[in-house]
């Protein structure tokens, strides 16, 4: 038996085959990882840029319902002083007339405290709010509210919150027909 002898030899194209596909395949896998994550980037800040564009929106809305409802009380308070004038050159009278008067108030989290402060009692009151802004905590029948009684009610008041305006609607029996009261939310203390 004759052995032979083989030269310890290194293949080195073999070699140099095998390190460039595998080279390939890292590169190849690199680029479908760095595509997928910029992908994801892409998608959250398309997302942040809807969620800061909704309350652009949503504030943009309150706004203009803020102004709305100070045009509505400059009105009012145009309508007073008239009122107000034209009573001044009349005979004068010793008893004050009865009218019904609202205030609104925070008390705690989201509750809100609905008071009639006049001298007359409401009927048929009812409680209504913007679509985006969700009162809780109120009957749907109509209530009648005496002097100095109260309704509480909660509002969730959020970032999607349009207008934060509260609207009484009630009828009133001295003056007969419906009156209607705004007034926004106060601020949480």
């Amino acid at each position: 038996m004759l052995l032979t002898v083989r030269p310890l030899a290194a293949d080195w194209q073999a070699f140099a085959d095998q390190a460039t596909v595998f080279g390939v395949v890292v590169a190849l896998a690199v680029g479908i990882a760095t595509t997928i994550v910029m992908i994801r980037q892409e998608k959250v800040t398309r997302d942040g840029q809807k969620l800061q564009r909704e309350q652009a929106e949503a504030t943009a809305a309150r706004t203009e319902a803020a102004a709305a409802l100070t045009e509505e009380y400059t009105s009012r308070v145009v309508e007073a002083l008239e009122t107000m004038a034209a009573n001044s050159k009349g005979a004068a009278t010793n008893s004050q007339a009865a009218a019904v008067r609202w205030t609104l108030v925070h008390q705690h989290r989201s509750r809100y405290l609905l008071t009639n402060v006049g001298n007359a009692e409401a009927r048929n009151v009812r409680i209504s709010a913007h679509e985006s802004l969700p009162l809780l905590g109120l009957d749907e029948a109509p209530k009648e509210v005496g002097p100095h009684e109260a309704i509480p009610f909660l509002a969730a008041r959020t970032f999607g919150t349009k207008d934060n305006t509260i609207t009484v609607t009630w009828t009133d029996p001295e003056a007969g027909g419906d009156r209607t009261w705004k007034y926004p939310l106060p601020p949480e203390s």
